[in-house]
This record gives C-alpha cells, sequence and structure tokens, in this order.
C-alpha cells in the first residue's frame, strides 16, 4: 500500500542535502559504542501515523564485534524514533543534520513467553545522547519530562486533588519558567500540548475548551507525538460521546443503515467544536479506527464511510491514514487477504505466502517445544495424509532459534511445510497472537475463509468438507 507522508527515508551512506517535493532532506547520524551489544542490530522504526500507531522501519543499525555502530538517514523534520531493545521500548528524537551518540541501557532481552504475553509493556526509556549539537532537543524533553510528569500523575490518579483554575494557572507558569527562552520549535510545540494534557486531566468534563484552545484553527501536527496524544485523548469516544446529545442521535442510522459519510460529516459539524473541516475529517478517521471493533456499529458501514472519506478527502495525510486503517483493521477478516509473510523453510529456502495460492491453506502458529503444539502435530500429520492433494498446512514456528525448529524436526516423520518466524519477526503482531497453538483457513484465492480456524481436534476436517461444498470443490 501507499505509505503516509512521513519523513522520506533514504537508508546507507548518502550524505548531503536536497529537496524533495518540497520538503528539505538532510543526512542525520546516528553512532555510538555500546560493547554489551556486539553482533546485534537495532531496528530503528517510527510510526506510520500516531492514530494506528503501525510501525514503519526505517532502518537496522548493525553493531560490529567491538560494540561499535554508525548510521546515516536521511530525513525531512524532527520526529521521535524508537527501537524495540529487549525489554525497552527505547526512544529518542532526532533533527534533520544532526549527530547524534546515543547511549544504550545494560541489556535485557525478552523471553519467548513475554513476546506472545499480550500483557507484557516495555518499559519506556529516553535514549541519553551524548554531547548533542543543536537543537539540544533530547535534553529539553528529557528535562521537561522529568519536571512535568509528577505533575500529570497527580491530576491523572487523584480526583482529589482538583484544583482552581487559578491554581492550576499558577502551577502551569512555575512548570513554564525554566523552558520560557527556549526557541526550538519542536520543542514548543512538545511544551504546549504537554501542558494541554494537564489541563485536560485537571478539568475532565473541559474538551471543549481544551479544543477551542488547543485545536479550533491551529496547525494540524501529524508526526508530532504530544500533538497527537492530545488529540487522541481528547477525542476518545467521541462518535459514543456525541451519539448521547440531542443532534447527535442520527450517527447510528448514517453509520449502520445508510453509510453515508457525507451525512456523517454533516451531523458533526453541527458540534461547533468540529466546525473545521480538516479537523472533523481526523476525528473520523480515529473514531472509525478506535470503534471498529465496537458492537454498537457496522463493519461494512464503517469501512463504506472510510472508503468515501478516503476518496473524496483532499488532505493527502487523511488519505494516507485511511489506507493504512483500512489495511489494519481488514487483514484478519474473513474474505479479506491475510498478511504475506516470506520465511525460511527447514531446508533454508524462503517461502511466501503468495507462493501457495491455488489451494486451501491450513495456516498455524506454533512452538516445536510446546506440548499443546506437539499434540496437535499428531493430528496435524493425519490430516496431511488424507487430504494434501487439495489441502496446503504450513506450520510458523515461534521458537526463538531457527535451530530449535530443525533439530525438532529432524528424525520426524512431518512432511508438511514448516517455517520459522524469525525473518519476521513482526508476524506475532501481524496475526494478533496472544496464544499458541492458533490456526487460519485461507482458500485457493488467498482470502481469509475462517479466522481464526477450529483447530485439528474441533472438528476441523468436517468445516472443511462443508466449506468446499459450498464453494463447489467436492
Amino acid at each position: 500500500m501507499t505509505k503516509p507522508n512521513l519523513p522520506f527515508i533514504l537508508t546507507g551512506l548518502f550524505l548531503g542535502f536536497f529537496s524533495l517535493g518540497g520538503f528539505a532532506v538532510e543526512s542525520t547520524i546516528i553512532k555510538g559504542t555500546a560493547p554489551e551489544y556486539a553482533g546485534k542490530r537495532l531496528v530503528l522504526k517510527t510510526y506510520e501515523d500516531y492514530i494506528t500507531y503501525q510501525e514503519v522501519v526505517l532502518d537496522t543499525l548493525f553493531i560490529d564485534s567491538t560494540g561499535k555502530f554508525e548510521l546515516t538517514l536521511s530525513i525531512d523534520h524532527s520526529q521521535m524514533i524508537f527501537s524495540h531493545l529487549g525489554i525497552y521500548f527505547a526512544y529518542f528524537y532526532v533533527t534533520p543534520g544532526n549527530v547524534y551518540e546515543i547511549m544504550l541501557p545494560k541489556r535485557k532481552d525478552r523471553d519467548v513467553a513475554d513476546k506472545l504475553n499480550p500483557f507484557f509493556q516495555e518499559t519506556p526509556l529516553h535514549l541519553g545522547v551524548k554531547n548533542e549539537q543543536g537543537t539540544r532537543l533530547n535534553f529539553l524533553i528529557s528535562a521537561f519530562d522529568d519536571y512535568f510528569i509528577p505533575y500529570f500523575k497527580k491530576f491523572a490518579f487523584n480526583s482529589r486533588s482538583r484544583e482552581s483554575y487559578e491554581e492550576l494557572d499558577t502551577l502551569i507558569a512555575k512548570i513554564e519558567a525554566p523552558f520560557k527562552e527556549e526557541k526550538n520549535l519542536f520543542f514548543q510545540t512538545y511544551l504546549r500540548y504537554k501542558i494541554g494534557m494537564l489541563r485536560q486531566v485537571a478539568f475532565q468534563s473541559g474538551s471543549r475548551n481544551t479544543t477551542s484552545m488547543f485545536f479550533h484553527e491551529n496547525e494540524v501536527h501529524y508526526y508530532h507525538p504530544a500533538y497527537m496524544e492530545l488529540f487522541n485523548m481528547v477525542f476518545d469516544d467521541y462518535f459514543l460521546h456525541f451519539s448521547r446529545t440531542e443532534n447527535g442521535k442520527g450517527i447510528y442510522n448514517f453509520i449502520n443503515d445508510s453509510a453515508c459519510y457525507s451525512c456523517l460529516s454533516g451531523l458533526l459539524a453541527s458540534d461547533s467544536a468540529l466546525a473545521d473541516d480538516t479537523l472533523r475529517e481526523l476525528v473520523i478517521l480515529k473514531n472509525l479506527h478506535d470503534n471498529f471493533y465496537d458492537d454498537q456499529f457496522s463493519r461494512s458501514g464503517m469501512l463504506t464511510i472510510l472508503d468515501s472519506l478516503t476518496h473524496q478527502t483532499r488532505i493527502e495525510n487523511h488519505r494516507e491514514i485511511g489506507l493504512t486503517i483500512r489495511e489494519k483493521v481488514t487483514k484478519l477478516m474473513v474474505n479479506f487477504e491475510p498478511p504475506n509473510f516470506t520465511l525460511l523453510d527447514r531446508d533454508s529456502n524462503l517461502v511466501s505466502l503468495d507462493d501457495l495460492i491455488g489451494k486451501y491453506v491450513y495456516l498455524n502458529f506454533c512452538m516445536c517445544l510446546s506440548y499443546g503444539c506437539i499434540r496437535d502435530f499428531e493430528r496435524l500429520s493425519k490430516l496431511y495424509e488424507k487430504h494434501n492433494e487439495y489441502l496446503k498446512i504450513v506450520t510458523v514456528a515461534l521458537d526463538e532459534e531457527y535451530e530449535t525448529m530443525t533439530n525438532f524436526l529432524s528424525g520426524k516423520d512431518y512432511s508438511w511445510l514448516f517455517l520459522h518466524y524469525g525473518r519476521q519477526p513482526d508476524i506475532i503482531n501481524d496475526y494478533d497472537l496472544r496464544a499458541f497453538p492458533v490456526y487460519f483457513l485461507i482458500g485457493p484465492d488467498g482470502k481469509l475463509l475462517k479466522s481464526p480456524a477450529p483447530s485439528p481436534e474441533e472438528n476441523f476436517e468436517l468445516y472443511l468438507f462443508r466449506i468446499m461444498r459450498e464453494k463447489g470443490d467436492i
């Protein structure tokens, strides 16, 4: 799919400065020394947008045998970049044209159980930067956060600590005072919208005031984390809240019955907070994304509205966000194509899911040393023997090491396709894997027929025959 208007990324050793489509792109160097990580790689990412929070790989930073590393990115504006570094969500901020010598934390890896645990939370860590040139952006944000976060927690987690507007203004002036002379525009925006978050949590009934103060007739900072954090806070569950107002009662009809984007937009325009059509479109996109699986709204209606908005909008960022939302919400839906992958089989051959189009595919995710998976392998073996003429069985092994899979298969009479996930670890997120084994059934046309599908012990064979009869294949 087409990517949104994120910073234009070039990788490798190209240096220099040039302009592309009106954006000034400059080389930014990231380097450092971390002997504990020798031989490892650091995958640097950013977010495709701050509504879906889909991750985009910028480049991979390789750490040599002495622990040294250096990488050049070409970017067009200041932004946050991050890496999933063991147990850490490690992040820092970069500005085009600067050099960043980052300091990595003591290494603490995640095990497979952590990776498959849907409740595991990485520890956020703002990486230290040595001798930051020019902007001092990381120093400023880190210093502000140290000062700001205790006050924010006070208001967010203790409802009895609500203070008067006058007292809050005095507190905000105190927080802002050390940073009044700072001219960095990215930091100024960061400070402004973090203060907006403090006002919002201090007076939770004041969303309309927050909208007026921080969003109405203000520039939309699509890729600024502080702006979008406040935006997501203020407009969380907006559809549901608006539906409870006198004007908003028709929202269910326009989504569930007529699936009419122009009708929905016109209805929301009756809210003075969304008089600005750019802000209104962004709010619609957020709520289509957030409420897609809410039982109160029709998924087909929301998809129709999303497609209409994506087609009609004059704002390229909105078009790209809409495409990303559509890809995200449909990737595991029946009658849509599942996420493709290209992984190594037991003989080190690369195999793609797309290579299997033409047959039914019984896709499963397992760990070779899991008792539940080993038990299912015996059932899968019998299924394969009986139905391999028209059914492909594909097992993606989630074991940490490739050799764990190959050693397990050595001497086993398992003739179906085994692949190892290590070449594309994000497959865990792509297929929303929260436990294992888990199964999917894909049709000969490459589209999902059942998501998730029954396991071998849940009468999968009978389900497959019923599907094939319905489609006239038997």
